[in-house]
């Protein structure tokens, strides 16, 4: 947890209230500064972290759990050392004093927002089909024997007789066999549809803002101190 926790964080106590943002790491612990206005500083430990996710660190403290820092911003340019400078009546000198400010530099992170799940299912339905079909039936009909031998009966030579014949007062059992046609289905499996599904990348132009520090000076007067022009440029 100790390389995740970074300067510019924005930390957040355990109950979810915000308390400010990292201004500096140590070895062991971290410095939080909780706002502009009656600045105050806490200590936390890179032990409190209990989560780091976009740029915000979560602590397992409360507010009035925290170590306090060194105080507010008034009481440390009050007890700030003063460096003086010595120079003998008539010496110039120039005194250089580096300003230094924040510069920052967005950039985009890809973060998975959504997903899309495709589920291929199988649904039966009843076709329905007419298709003309053969059945055979049995005709029984009863001829008189004088017809048959004078030949009355139309078509008697065409039916045939019985195979193998029947002798006279013969008992016998006849099996003819009738058939029909049945319906059988081949299945086919064959696409009917396509569905595309296609990832596009849209780019747009967002508004984003983050906070940055700037060093300024400021010149407080003391006695009589000649100078050319106001200081109040110092400020900007």
């Amino acid at each position: 947890m100790r390389t995740d926790v970074k300067e510019g964080m924005r930390v957040f106590t355990a109950d979810g209230v915000k308390l400010g943002s990292v201004v500096g790491c140590g070895e062991d612990t971290f410095v939080i500064e909780g706002g502009l206005l009656r600045a105050r500083d806490y200590v936390a430990r890179y032990g409190d972290v209990v989560a780091v996710r976009d740029g915000e660190a979560h602590l397992g403290l409360t507010r009035d759990e925290l170590s306090p820092g060194p105080g507010s911003r008034a009481e440390l340019e009050a007890h700030r050392p003063e460096s003086r400078v010595t120079d003998r009546l008539g010496e110039t000198t120039d005194l250089v004093i580096p300003l230094a400010h924040e510069e920052a530099l967005p950039r985009a992170v890809a973060h998975e927002v959504g997903h899309l799940r495709v589920h291929k299912v199988v649904r039966t339905e009843v076709k329905h089909f007419s298709i003309p079909v053969r059945r055979e039936e049995l005709v029984v009909e009863r001829v008189q024997a004088g017809d048959v031998e004078g030949g009355a009966s139309p078509g008697a030579a065409e039916r045939g007789t019985v195979p193998g014949g029947l002798a006279p007062f013969e008992e016998a059992t006849l099996v003819i066999p009738l058939h029909e046609e049945q319906v059988e289905f081949t299945r086919t499996a064959r696409v009917w549809q396509e569905v595309t599904i296609a990832r596009t990348t849209r780019e747009e132009l967002r508004q984003v803002h983050t906070t940055v520090r700037r060093e300024t000076a400021r010149v407080d007067e003391q006695g009589e101190v000649l100078h050319d022009g106001p200081l109040d440029g110092l400020h900007s």
